[in-house]
């Protein structure tokens, strides 16, 4: 899902309940995963995104780690790509 920033809380979780893999993070086969620490790190990358746009040019977080309910999320791996200010 692709999200403007600024974003809010609620915009996130539109965008995460719009994805094919969302049941399986809200809970499939009485599986679920950690759906608000899902949106907290969406909403942690939008921060970070909106406190550097001056230099970011490109931030990728590719794949989020969905931990248990209550666990969180983990970011696996990230690139993230600031404008050289010199």
């Amino acid at each position: 899902a692709t999200l403007m920033l600024p974003t809010d809380r609620a915009e996130i979780e539109r965008a995460l309940k719009g994805l094919k893999t969302w049941p399986l993070i809200a809970g499939f086969r009485g599986k679920a995963g950690d759906a608000a620490g899902v949106v907290e790190a969406v909403e942690a990358i939008a921060r970070f995104a909106m406190a550097h746009a001056g230099t970011l040019e490109e931030l990728d977080v590719n794949p989020l780690m969905v931990l248990p309910p209550g666990e969180g999320a983990i970011a696996v791996d990230a690139l993230v790509r600031l404008r050289d200010q010199g």
